[in-house]
């Protein structure tokens, strides 16, 4: 989306606007109320041909709930799509789920490339794009070139090339190097688990490979595949298959690790609501296809131990149990006492993170990731363990607490703390305040691309304005889910 390069007040009085930053100075002038230059919403004027489909017929209108007032017109920003996947959630129209083709490469490949040029661009540039949490981007960098360049085992050369790929692909896009490169690392990596004994900081270098390799996949990832949670997996593997999972999480190796556990453990959450095979709603039933779909794709199902006492690693222990435990709603298991005895258990524990401690040296940057971490996995956890017939209470002001705060001014480097409170955006000021701050983030060129994330948000809203029975509640779990499975591969919301 293009930049706009005048503020809402010049264009309301229709004159040319200076540009000037954050507030224009022909409204300062002026003494009008500069309304500067995010994006906001409009609706469709009455009679408005051009913006907004119009019927002759009122017996092809659909009728929404009663609880809208009379007279008022509705305005739902859908597509065929979101039309055919809610007609999916109701059982009216059941269609198979195809994969895209794999992406075409750059008619133009960078070929003389020296391999330095792109360490020195992973140091320089590359290495933001890392997602990382609770630790800063720079200290994974630091840790995984201090392993690449030893590269005098093939472990070692898995790594380099791994690095080397990565870098290649966010300097220069898909092109031959970057496929060589990426081509390369896999082969040794392969090479490294057939033919070496795998020592610890052989092991690391495996692992640091796969993290690449699995960075490398959602750098783009319109472009992408699935592979990304292949390489996750294989990555959590290694460590469970090797003395790594034993070692301390003060050092390099164990600021490795947590950038596995924080992968994984997102990996969790979409592997809980993708359904690779097919959208229809024949066969298994919700959480029996959900376990076919993660035994087909799992590589593990082990999770990293690591002290509790840190509230880096103990939210996202929280959040992988929650992923691992919370069944749907309508499943008659949920009535059982243990399981509503844990579900509380898991509630007051979320609840009880402190976040002071952040990590071994606490920042307001790594702390805030905490708090953001912790408020999107209580409404999470609230929402998924509702009554299909009770509203979840106590959410109101954890909600409107969230939107008062950062999200009006800031980008966001994590994805899945957007998806939650996007999905709790009702009201259309709530609403701008997500397009703003997802606008924000796609201008922020230190972070990845975040349109995946956006499709996903626009395909969630379309779902919850399609649902406006005010007697029913929103199906959460199957919004959630055919949203997520709408796309052509496995989203990472990390």
């Amino acid at each position: 989306m293009k930049v706009r390069k005048g503020c809402w007040t010049c264009a309301d009085r229709k004159i040319q606007c200076d540009g000037a930053r954050p507030k224009c100075q022909k409204c300062a002038r002026s003494r009008k109320e500069c309304q500067e230059y995010e994006m906001r919403l409009s609706w469709p004027r009455d009679h408005d041909k051009k913006r907004a489909i119009t019927v002759k017929n009122a017996h092809n209108v659909i009728i929404f709930a009663s609880s809208r007032k009379p007279g008022k017109a509705v305005f739902l920003n859908t597509f065929w799509k979101d039309l055919e996947e809610y007609g999916y959630r109701f059982g009216e129209s059941p269609r198979s789920h195809t994969l895209e083709s794999s992406p075409k490469l750059n008619i133009q490949p960078q070929r003389h490339i020296n391999h330095m040029d792109l360490v020195y661009h992973f140091h320089n540039f590359a290495h933001v794009s890392l997602v990382t949490f609770g630790q800063r981007p720079s200290e994974i960098r630091d840790v995984l070139l201090s392993m690449a360049l030893v590269h005098d085992e093939v472990s070692g050369i898995a790594l380099f090339h791994a690095l080397l790929a990565f870098s290649s692909l966010h300097r220069h896009g898909l092109n031959e190097q970057t496929i060589q490169l990426k081509g390369r690392a896999l082969q040794s990596l392969s090479a490294s688990v057939n033919y070496e004994i795998l020592t610890p900081g052989k092991a690391a270098q495996h692992v640091a490979a796969s993290m690449l390799l699995g960075a490398f996949e959602t750098l783009q990832p319109l472009e992408g595949t699935s592979e990304w949670l292949l390489h996750v997996w294989g990555a959590t593997d290694m460590i469970q298959a090797t003395p790594l999972k034993d070692q301390p999480s003060n050092n390099d190796t164990g600021r490795l690790l947590l950038w596995v556990h924080y992968h994984e453990t997102l990996s969790r959450f979409a592997m809980h609501h993708w359904r690779h095979q097919s959208l229809a709603p024949e066969g298994p039933s919700r959480n029996a296809r959900r376990s076919q779909a993660a035994r087909k794709f799992s590589l593990t199902r082990h999770r990293p131990t690591h002290p509790a006492v840190n509230p880096t690693f103990a939210i996202l222990n929280l959040l992988s149990e929650v992923c691992d435990t919370v069944l749907d709603s309508r499943d008659p298991r949920t009535s059982n006492t243990n399981y509503q005895d844990h579900l509380q258990d898991l509630k007051g524990r979320v609840g009880n993170i402190s976040i002071e401690s952040a990590s071994a040296e606490p920042t307001s940057d790594s702390m805030f990731a905490v708090h953001l971490y912790q408020i999107a996995t209580q409404i999470y956890l609230a929402r998924l363990s509702q009554s299909a017939w009770e509203p979840a209470g106590d959410l109101d002001a954890l909600v409107d607490a969230a939107f008062a705060g950062p999200i009006q001014s800031c980008s966001c480097e994590h994805f899945f703390p957007l998806l939650i409170l996007a999905c709790e955006a009702h009201r259309d000021d709530q609403r701008l305040a997500i397009i703003n701050l997802i606008e924000r983030t796609q201008r922020d060129t230190r972070i990845r691309s975040i349109e995946g994330v956006r499709n996903t948000v626009r395909s969630i809203w379309a779902q919850q304005d399609l649902h406006k029975d005010g007697e029913i509640l929103m199906d959460y779990l199957g919004i959630m889910t055919t949203a997520i499975s709408s796309s052509s591969a496995v989203p990472s919301f990390a």
